[in-house]
């Protein structure tokens, strides 16, 4: 079984930062990520893969779920689910448990940093968010919206929900999500997920945009976010019905019909 060693993940992500970096920050920040933790589950529940990992590290941390509009779906259909991104990681590990018995595939495309999980990488598509794609995972990204069999999860927004406007929501999706609705011929499936991180995750947020830093410091916390503060949670899930990828006709841009899904999927709040 692979555990996390993030002196390695530095090591490969950033070489030049890490010959900087001491010993002892490197330590600091494995207790600040709960590489311990996270390694635990690992080695006890690792044996799994795919959505009987996600189910088992639910049940495991005493996370539970409601799902609404489950009726919404067709086991053999041709979907894009699409959800807002209030957790940043533990949100996609809950769609896998909810879906994996459902479908008979799914995939949900993450952030590339979530691949070092080993018993999700069969149900992980990677996106590289902060720097130039692999090939290798474009190849496969395409290779999985051409699969008829295949359901995608996605989050459009690309990053995690920031406390905004004084609420917390998703930043503007992008437009990416109806280009590849309608070229892979996908019907849309709007989704909610009803869940936030910690206060700590989101004043980080928001102190980054207040000194204008460009790198993501949040995305430091959000192993905490999901080994600490999603433990013990019950989580609601709302499915919205179909929407034929036909709909996205020329009557808006393809920012704007990604907007008017991201305002479809709040709705669903409520519902």
């Amino acid at each position: 079984m692979q555990l996390i060693n993030l002196d390695a993940v530095i090591s490969g992500k950033a070489p030049k930062l890490r010959k900087k970096l001491p010993t002892w920050i490197i330590r600091m920040m494995e207790r600040l990520i709960c590489q311990r933790e996270m390694n635990d589950i690992l080695t006890r529940l690792g044996h799994n893969k795919g959505a009987a990992f996600a189910k088992a590290m639910s049940q495991d941390m005493g996370v539970t779920y409601t799902v609404d509009g489950l009726e919404n779906l067709n086991r053999k259909g041709h979907y894009m689910l699409v959800s807002n991104h209030p957790l940043g990681a533990f949100d996609g590990i809950s769609y896998i448990a909810v879906f994996g018995d459902f479908f008979p595939k799914i995939k949900v495309i993450v952030n590339d940093l979530l691949m070092y999980i080993e018993p999700l990488q069969s149900v992980f598509l990677p996106v590289n968010t902060m720097g130039k794609q692999k090939r290798a995972d474009i190849e496969n990204l395409q290779q999985a919206y051409n699969d008829p069999d295949t359901q995608l999860i996605s989050f459009p927004a690309g990053f995690c929900s920031r406390y905004i406007d004084g609420r917390i929501q998703d930043i503007e999706w992008k437009k990416s999500v109806i280009k590849q609705s309608i070229e892979s011929q996908r019907d849309i499936v709007p989704m909610y997920f009803e869940g936030r991180n910690s206060f700590a995750f989101y004043a980080l947020e928001w102190l980054r945009r207040q000194l204008g830093m460009k790198f993501n410091i949040g995305l430091i916390l959000l192993p905490r976010q999901m080994m600490k503060t999603a433990r013990g949670k019950h989580f609601r899930i709302r499915i919205g019905k179909p929407i034929p990828y036909r709909h996205f006709d020329q009557s808006k841009t393809e920012t704007e019909w990604a907007q008017w899904l991201r305002e479809e999927c709040y709705k669903l709040k409520d519902s």
